[in-house]
Formats: structure tokens, C-alpha cells, sequence
């Protein structure tokens, strides 16, 4: 049972991993496995046994989300990506009352260090967001497989594993920046299955998975010594990240009408007043999702965090 509960929460984790703007880490912080994780990955080797018990059902369950919800969800986002990424932004907001209380249950006071941590994670993310709007460029939709471009994808892998480990971060949002998202994660993960293919997916995929390996072990360990060390200005860099997260995913919405998929679709925020005014239907039910998405994550934080106050005090 114990395992199967960590494969459903690798699940979720999986879903932000192919959601632009959302980030993996940050649904592992809201429920309740950011450290456990960052414990069972940075300490793989001198702790083999306790830590794979962990890192195998999780990400059994995030392969099965990235395998079996690729195609699902992008199909989603191409018809209404507002009612979809509302959803995920409620998710992502319904938990930041939370991670604020963690950040500062250690400390009375917030320390001037905290404010800057949490200041220049927010402003990172939003260049991210600047840099991936002012490149026009389609992206790359094919790799040709040289040991040059082998490379390529371990750095890639490696750059986006970071967003397991850092959460408001995200891994799609990166990919797009970069230009590889269309390659690697709508033509590879999404059509893993299309056998067609698949000497092409494996040899994008290994490399990828690889670099991802190598990246997350290094970051876990990073990180799980900036929390053991500086708990308080951590936390409150992981929340200037999901803060900027948030604004991520608003300008990945797109208007439907403008295109056939979302990677070719006008962004709303060109003409906001225009668009809500022409999609009254649309916006009342993103708005209900948001709402329906920030109560799932108030009350898995809510509970995570009872969870750990009664073990505590036991």
C-alpha cells in the first residue's frame, strides 16, 4: 500500500513534468515527498537499498503519467488551454500558504537573506518566462543522432532535471526556451509507444535520461545540504519560484481559435480584454477548475503537514 501511494504520487509529479510552466518539484513540495526525495537521490549509493524502496515506485509512477498522458493533455491544451492551466495554476497556488508556514516554522523571524533568496528565484523564473517570449524561433522537432548531439542531450537531460529538484521551475518551459520541447518531449515521450520509430526514441531518450540521472543526483545533494544549513532562505527561494511559476503558466494560455495546436497559437495576454470577452463560457469554467484545483492542493498540504506535526510530537 505504502508503495502504491508513492507510485500515485510519482503520477502527479509525472503530469507537471509535461505541463509547460508547471514544475515537478513543486507538486513533490505539496505532497509531501520534496525531501524524502532529495534524501532517497542524494544519498542512492550509501543508502542503495532504503533509497531505491522510494525512487522505483515514484518513478514507475511518473513514467507511466509521461507515457500515458502525453498526447491526452497536450490534445487537451490544443482545444482550451485556459481551462486546463487554470486548473494547474490553482494547484500551484492552493499550496503556497503552506510552504510559507514550513519556511518559517524553524525561525520567529524572517531574515533580510530570505527575502533576497526568494527575490532573485522569483526574477529568475520570470526571465525565464521573458527569454522563451522574445524567441520567436519554432523550436528543433528533430534530432539527427551524432555523438555531438548525443552530448547535447545528456546537457539537456542534466538541465532539465533541475526541475524535479527545484520546484517552480519548469522543465517544459526550459525545453521551450532551449527549443527542444517539440523534439523531445511531443515527438519522443509523446509517441514513446510508436514503434515505427522507436530506434529514433531510444536513442533520444537514453542519452536524455542519462543526463537527467547524473543531474538530479547532483542537485539533490546541493540542495538537500542549502536546506539542512539554511532552512528558512531555501524555503523561501522555493517559494519566489513557484510565485514566478504561476505567472509561467498564465503566459503559456493561448487562444485556440488562432491555430490548430498550442505551439502555434496566439498567447492571450497580446489581447486579454478581447479574448474573455469573446470566451465568457470558457473562462467561467477555468475559473471553477482553479478554484477546484487550489482546494486539492490546500487540503494535500493541509494534510501533509498534519501528518508531520503528529509524527513530531510523537
Amino acid at each position: 500500500m505504502k508503495h502504491l501511494k508513492v507510485m500515485i504520487k510519482g503520477f502527479f509529479v509525472g503530469i507537471a513534468l509535461i505541463i509547460p510552466g508547471l514544475s515537478g518539484g513543486t507538486l513533490a513540495v505539496y505532497l509531501g515527498i520534496y525531501e524524502q526525495l532529495l534524501h532517497a537521490i542524494g544519498h542512492v549509493f550509501t543508502e542503495f537499498k532504503r533509497s531505491m524502496t522510494f525512487l522505483i515506485p515514484l518513478f514507475v509512477g511518473i513514467a507511466l503519467s509521461v507515457i500515458g498522458l502525453a498526447n491526452l493533455l497536450g490534445y487537451l491544451i490544443d482545444v482550451n488551454s485556459l481551462i486546463v492551466l487554470l486548473f494547474f495554476m490553482g494547484l500551484v497556488a492552493g499550496g503556497i500558504h503552506d510552504i510559507a508556514r514550513k519556511a518559517t516554522l524553524e525561525e520567529s523571524h524572517i531574515q533580510g537573506a530570505s527575502w533576497i533568496a526568494a527575490m532573485v528565484s522569483f526574477t529568475l523564473v520570470i526571465l525565464l518566462v521573458v527569454f522563451g517570449k522574445l524567441d520567436d524561433q519554432p523550436g528543433v522537432a528533430y534530432i539527427e543522432i551524432t555523438i555531438w548531439n548525443v552530448l547535447l542531450l545528456v546537457l539537456l537531460g542534466m538541465a532539465a532535471s533541475m526541475t524535479m529538484i527545484v520546484p517552480g521551475v519548469s522543465g517544459s518551459a526550459l525545453l521551450i526556451v532551449l527549443g527542444y520541447y517539440t523534439a523531445i518531449v511531443t515527438n519522443v515521450a509523446g509517441n514513446v509507444l510508436d514503434f515505427d520509430q522507436f530506434g529514433y526514441n531510444v536513442q533520444v531518450i537514453i542519452p536524455f535520461a542519462i543526463g537527467a540521472g547524473i543531474g538530479i543526483i547532483l542537485f539533490s545533494k546541493i540542495i538537500e545540504q542549502a536546506l539542512k544549513r539554511y532552512a528558512q532562505a531555501t524555503y523561501f527561494a522555493i517559494l519566489g519560484f513557484i510565485l514566478g511559476s504561476v505567472i509561467a503558466i498564465f503566459f503559456e494560455i493561448k487562444d485556440p481559435t488562432t491555430g490548430s495546436t498550442h505551439d502555434v497559437q496566439t498567447a492571450i495576454h497580446q489581447n486579454l480584454g478581447s479574448f474573455l470577452g469573446d470566451n465568457l463560457g470558457s473562462l467561467i469554467a477555468a475559473l471553477v477548475l482553479f478554484a477546484v484545483g487550489f482546494l486539492i492542493s490546500w487540503q494535500l498540504t493541509k494534510l501533509e503537514f498534519r501528518q508531520e506535526d503528529e509524527s513530531t510530537s510523537v
